[in-house]
């Protein structure tokens, strides 16, 4: 039965330690670690990364050393050592994964020809071949170097729903194990997340 001087004195602890130890309790040292270096976009030292993972120095050490090896992570020589940071490849597999985990192959076959026609009429009204082809033509100041941003969105987003859509020749019912954690990583509540966002599908491309 609790102690009924638990209802009538305050907590006194800390509200932060206790989070942490909740989630020591609730994760691997290896899984804190994944965690703190797919937010981390700075680069940091080994000491960094296990003080926010809230992990020994050389374990932290040991596993990103080893997210390295396998392309998880950059490693960056620096002053004092070697930092590291979440390897920009990541970002691109996550939302390959999130928009095959999301959308139906017909709704990729859409938008990647909706991003093909205006890429076409980029290209027709310019000129042009794709976005370096045209920003070497461009001089200083010219108003055309929205469209040149334009076009590497839109070439960028293109070949993500080329990728996401190739997914489905592997996991054709997207019950697979990366399609899988893109959908943990969707909130109920507002839909899909940044990793399910295609320019085609919202409003940000429809210009």
């Amino acid at each position: 039965m609790p102690d009924a001087s638990d209802l009538t004195h305050p907590w006194t602890g800390d509200v932060n330690e206790a989070a942490i130890e909740e989630w020591k309790a609730e994760t691997t040292a290896f899984d804190r670690i994944v965690a703190v270096v797919d937010t981390t976009t700075e680069p940091k030292f080994a000491r960094e990364i296990a003080e926010q993972a809230a992990v020994a120095e050389p374990t932290a050490r040991r596993h990103v050393k080893s997210l390295a090896d396998v392309g998880r992570v950059t490693a960056i020589a620096a002053d004092g050592g070697t930092k590291y940071k979440r390897s920009p490849s990541t970002l691109a597999m996550r939302r390959i994964a999130g928009l095959h985990a999301h959308y139906s192959k017909e709704e990729l076959q859409d938008a990647i020809s909706d991003l093909r026609e205006k890429l076409s009429a980029l290209r027709e009204e310019h000129g042009v071949i794709d976005a370096d082809d045209l920003a070497t033509e461009l001089g200083v100041g010219a108003d055309s170097w929205t469209d040149v941003s334009r076009m590497r969105d839109l070439e960028g987003n293109l070949d993500v729903a080329k990728a996401a859509l190739n997914l489905y020749d592997f996991d054709p019912d997207g019950t697979g194990p990366t399609a899988r954690a893109a959908r943990q990583e969707t909130d109920p509540e507002s839909g899909p997340s940044s990793v399910g966002a295609l320019a085609g599908f919202g409003e940000h491309s429809a210009a």
